[in-house]
């Protein structure tokens, strides 16, 4: 189950860095994100938490996009004096437990079951 299309990312969450093509696979890896780090709590969540995984399943998209959760990857790059920037993938896993904890920790912590204690 999705929790959002890409007429509630546009209207609603009001993204615009992923073209319509682009979004169902995104969504779906926000998707698998979402549940692999709820262990499953997401599909019984209750329904004040439908709005919430919404939004989370948006900005995880918007982080797919960018690139970010790459695990000990280029994060950013330029070209003409060469220069990059790279990740840790204990960088790499913090931010996305940070960004997970913005919207699935209240009002009911989706998180706590899979050994997160974001209070």
């Amino acid at each position: 189950m999705l929790y959002c299309d890409y007429g509630y990312y546009r209207e609603c969450y009001l993204g615009s860095a992923v073209e319509d093509a682009a979004f169902p696979l995104l969504c779906r890896q926000a998707r698998q994100i979402i549940h692999r780090e709820t262990m499953g709590q997401d599909e019984t969540a209750p329904e004040c938490m439908q709005r919430a995984l919404a939004d989370c399943t948006c900005a995880l998209v918007d982080a797919l996009a960018a690139g970010h959760f790459a695990a000990d990857g280029v994060q950013s790059f330029t070209n003409d004096g060469y220069s990059e920037t790279r990740v840790s993938a204990k960088e790499s896993r913090a931010e996305l437990r940070s960004l997970l904890a913005r919207y699935l920790s209240v009002p009911v912590n989706l998180l706590g079951f899979a050994g997160h204690a974001c209070v």
